[in-house]
This record gives C-alpha cells, structure tokens and sequence, in this order.
C-alpha cells in the first residue's frame, strides 16, 4: 500500500476533478490518500459547493458521486486552518468528514508519502 499525499490550491473544475480522480483511483488501488486543502480550495468543500461545481463540469464524471466514493474508501480531507477567515467561513460549513488543521499537520501526515501532486 503506497501514500499519496495531494495539496489543493484552486476551487475551479481544473483543480477539483484532476485532484479526486487521481485520489479515488488510488484509494481504489488500495493506497493512502491524503488531501490538504489550501486557502484558495476551500469555497469548493462548503456545504452545497460540490453541487455547483459538479454543474460545471457537465460532460465529466459526478463529482458528488467521486467524494462519496472518496471518504467510504478512507480518503482523509485535510482543511488548512488558515482559510477560513480569507473566505468568511466557519468549520460548521464544511461537508462532513472535513478535518481542520494547521500545515505542520499536514507535513508530519505527508512523511512517506511515494507520490505528491498539487492541483
């Protein structure tokens, strides 16, 4: 079992759908996905957000259906604490299974990662 270890710096289809197929694919293979969420990607992980953006990216696959699969195969969301004054937001506002924390959190979570990538 291989960690995969991702960082999110945008909240358009761009960023999200490379970021979740890879993730889900990997889980799906058996590996370790973790997920940090940088200040710029964090509007897209608000409560009704990824209903929206699944509108926008009409031709691709469910995005809803994509973080569903996401969390049930254990993909850990990390949300960096930083963004949430940036965009008015507070933690009762995220989807479920959001976890809020600082990016030494995430490092010392990345260590041993195999594979790395930023979208």
């Amino acid at each position: 079992m291989a960690k995969l270890s991702m960082t999110l710096n945008g909240s358009e289809v761009k960023n999200i759908y490379p970021a979740i197929t890879i993730a889900v694919s990997a889980l799906a293979s058996g590996d370790q996905v973790i997920l940090f969420v940088l200040p710029s990607g964090l509007p897209v992980f608000k409560k009704g957000e990824i209903a929206k953006l699944n509108e926008a990216g009409k031709h691709l696959p469910d995005l809803e259906e994509m973080m569903e699969g996401f969390q049930m195969l254990g993909g850990r969301i990390l949300i960096c604490e930083l963004g949430f004054e940036v965009h008015g937001l507070k933690e009762a506002d995220l989807i479920d299974g959001c976890e809020v924390v600082g990016a030494t959190t995430f490092v010392a979570e990345a260590q041993g990662s195999e594979l790395t990538f930023s979208f």
